[in-house]
């Protein structure tokens, strides 16, 4: 049977539905594909349950209130038991954020110490619900003891280099919650208008009022928000401008500030300042401090005899310091500490395994020489976003407990990809669960990365497994389980047979990043410092060109069936999907896009074999063919999104080359193909 036969099967079987009550297959689906997975689930068998649309409101008992934000249930009081979900207040659950849930014969009845454990209860019954209403079943009887194992459930959202549409950030903390998610670190840089240094705020950017009425907002769904202001490196938001350039430690660089420059730290202070009025429910302060790089090179520093780690060990203290005036717990990436004493392909597990211990032995004293130096108060958040598992992180997170020095992991759910974030993220994201059941840690930041700024909707998968690992690390969900079970809450039940799209788009990107370069990487450009080479234009000779790229071009044979592959699943998911079908147009114009390039390769080949009026009108064809592609991408992407940069917004100097700062418009989400079909354009002009 022929691939399209099969998914036409697969449309025509589940097509309608026709579900009978109390099915144990049937409430297995229901309520074993939860995220998190709850801690303890009884299901009665026998037992009748609730019709979704039977439950007519809240029965409220002593000092209980209908929580804010619930998206599924009518939000009214109701006077009787029945048909309505009881809330009550429950001294013997003793973690904040626990409940118990019971449903048996038209009756709900939700337990907790508190609204927290209230709130999350109700996320639970609304995960059960619309899964029920997706199968045209009863919610079934059950039992729920449910807690988190974490109680600090962050994610990070990073606005280096974009910022999304008002109403999608509230959708973003909406979703956040539904998930559990109790925290965000937002990596401000340049989104808030500073009132400080007003030179340093982007034009698009918030208010500090607009800010803070979007943290009440997260407030009242129990997500607490707290700012990321870079300083003394990552500077460049701060440096780029005119008037702050008497700041830098190198004076042709606007990535590092001097720490010894005075001036600086009132600049710093400022925003500071304002990131904490911006925030006011915020817990911490992350001071950032991470890839320095230069340090003690400016006539300041080098007049004071300092090394890089003591100078950058004085600027922990004195924001820190700062931090802590202002009643906000500083935290602060710990990666330069290692690095400047030789330990960062420890700590990073760079190493082959049999070297850790050696490597670790023979610089950790010039560390040691150094422990007076590290703040008491300061939380040192320890990045690994590969397997936090293994034995150098582990090494980190000893030493800091050794020491009594808090410490916080953090996992990333998107790096450096380009589009979308790629392979074995949720794997890496469980790691750091698995590695704090050993040694205890303060929690875990889930990150997300701005260098190639994909869309927040390609990146969710990463955050929702970072719910589930953080809520419950008790049980060892395997990534396919995962995955099933993201697809049912992300797009509905009646998906769960559709084969996954993601690992055949996936196998689409190796073409996409490098099928028209000769030499450079699309996603992490600073490996090759943003430069690139593309590939060459067929010569005189017919066929020499094809023949030179004959294993590229096999590839894009195979990226064709593979795009069309996924866009038959994609049309049968958005077909059949009864919720995010944003995300899905989202994917369905990354295959587009990906596909694109085989199209493209093809289409060239063919020209250059035959060297006919057909091949030469279709490759023309294909050309103008991806100015529908970036118009249909930058429609759907702008729903969500600001795109490009507004007029007045200076770009830095990219010291680390990020893709997403290439060009001041959204070029840059197009930057090879841009490039190439201008040569190959120039190319066709001669043949005329």
């Amino acid at each position: 049977m022929n691939y399209l036969k099969f998914l036409f099967l697969l449309l025509l079987l589940y097509g309608t539905k026709g579900y009978s009550q109390n099915n144990p297959k049937i409430d297995s689906l229901i309520v074993h594909t939860l995220i998190p997975e709850p801690q303890d689930i009884t299901l009665f068998p026998g037992i009748s349950g609730i019709l979704p649309e039977k439950v007519k409101g809240f029965f409220l008992a002593e000092k209980t209130e209908i929580p804010f934000g619930i998206n599924y249930f009518p939000i009214k009081e109701t006077k009787e038991e029945i048909n309505s979900i009881k809330l009550e207040y429950c001294k013997n659950i003793k973690n904040e954020e626990g409940y118990e849930l019971t449903v048996k014969n038209g009756t709900i009845l939700l337990k907790a110490q508190s609204q927290k454990g209230i709130f999350y209860g109700i996320m639970t019954l609304e995960q059960i619900a619309k899964h029920a209403e997706d199968l045209n079943a009863e919610i079934p009887a059950l039992q729920i003891k449910d807690a988190p194992n974490s109680a600090y459930r962050a994610i990070h959202i990073d606005l280096k280099h974009h910022i999304d549409k008002k109403e999608y950030m509230f959708h973003i903390l909406d979703k956040m919650a539904s998930y559990k998610l109790n925290a965000a670190i937002v990596e401000f840089e340049d989104k808030i208008k500073y009132e400080s240094f007003p030179v340093i705020a982007a034009p698009q950017a918030w208010s500090i009022d607009e800010w803070k009425n979007w943290c009440e907002y997260a407030h009242k769904l129990n997500i607490e928000i707290n700012p990321l202001i870079q300083g003394i490196g990552h500077a460049d938001f701060i440096l780029k401008h005119e008037e702050m350039k008497y700041l830098r430690e190198n004076p042709n660089s606007d990535w590092v500030c001097c720490p010894s420059n005075d001036e600086y730290y009132k600049v710093q202070f400022g925003l500071y300042d304002d990131a904490i009025k911006a925030t006011p429910y915020g817990k911490y302060l992350h001071v950032g401090g991470d890839e320095v790089g230069t340090l003690g090179i400016c006539p300041l520093c080098k007049k004071r005899g300092l090394n890089a780690l003591e100078l950058q060990m004085e600027w922990l203290k004195r924001v820190s310091d700062y931090a802590l005036k202002h009643n906000r717990i500083p935290i602060f990436w710990d990666d330069m500490v290692f690095k400047q004493v030789g330990l960062y392909p420890v700590i990073l597990d760079q190493l082959p395994p049999e070297k850790i211990d050696s490597v670790w032995n023979k610089h950790l004293p010039e560390l040691n020489k150094h422990i007076k130096s590290f703040p008491k108060d300061v939380i040192y958040m320890r990045w690994q976003y590969g397997n936090a598992n293994k034995p150098g992180n582990k090494k980190a997170l000893k030493w800091y407990q050794d020491n009594h020095l808090k410490a916080m992991g953090a996992t990333a759910a998107q790096t450096t990809y380009a589009m979308m974030p790629l392979g074995g993220f949720v794997e890496n994201i469980k790691s750091f669960q698995i590695a704090r059941k050993e040694i205890p840690i303060e929690g875990v930041l889930c990150t997300a990365w701005d260098d190639a700024s994909p869309l927040f909707d390609t990146f969710w998968a990463g955050f929702i497994a970072h719910a589930q690992y953080s809520w419950n690390n008790q049980k060892d969900m395997e990534k396919e389980e995962f995955y099933k079970r993201y697809r049912i809450n992300e797009f509905g039940c009646d998906i769960v047979d559709i084969p996954d799209f993601r690992p055949i788009l996936e196998s689409t990107f190796p073409l996409w990043e490098t099928g028209l370069l000769e030499k450079g990487v699309r996603r992490a450009l600073y490996r090759t410092g943003g430069k690139f080479d593309l590939i060459t234009l067929p010569s005189e000779t017919k066929g020499e060109w094809s023949n030179k790229y004959q294993k590229r071009i096999l590839e894009a044979k195979k990226g064709i069936e593979k795009h069309l592959q996924v866009k038959e699943i994609l049309s049968l998911y958005r077909q059949k999907a009864k919720r995010n079908d944003y995300s899905l147009q989202v994917f369905e114009q990354i295959n587009d896009l990906t596909g694109y390039t085989a199209e493209l390769l093809v289409a060239l080949s063919e020209y250059d074999c035959k060297r006919d009026f057909v091949t030469l009108n279709n490759l023309k064809l294909c050309i103008e063919k991806f100015d529908t592609i970036r118009e249909n991408m930058e429609y759907v992407y702008s729903k969500t999104r600001i795109l490009g940069q507004p007029e007045g917004y200076i770009l830095p100097m990219n010291h680390h080359a990020h893709l997403a700062i290439q060009t001041a418009n959204d070029d840059w989400m197009f930057w090879y193909e841009v490039n190439f079909i201008k040569a190959l354009k120039q190319y066709l002009a001669q043949l005329i």
